[in-house]
């Protein structure tokens, strides 16, 4: 009995596994970085610095994976394009 309860839990756990993998998977294809954005919009870096700094590009469609000092965004691909073609 112990043996097919501890079979069953390795099975779960794994199985556990591989639905987190996939979703970190489709998160991360879901965020891009700076270079990816200028591309997709087709700006500048300086304009890009430009929107986020004027707040065009704002709150969940922007993340700073660097440090305070050093900032490194990633951008959520779909929020960025919609706050960009909605901006006035």
């Amino acid at each position: 009995m112990d043996q097919v309860l501890l079979l069953a839990i390795r099975n779960l756990d794994s199985k556990l596994d591989s639905v987190l993998q996939r979703l970190d998977a489709v998160e991360s294809s879901e965020w891009v970085d700076s270079q990816d954005v200028m591309t997709m919009l087709g700006i500048s870096e300086r304009h890009l610095r430009q929107l986020v700094a004027e707040g065009t590009i704002h709150g969940d469609a922007i993340r700073n994976v660097g440090t305070v000092k050093r900032t490194r965004y990633k951008f959520h691909r779909k929020l960025v394009m919609n706050q960009y073609l909605s901006r006035s």
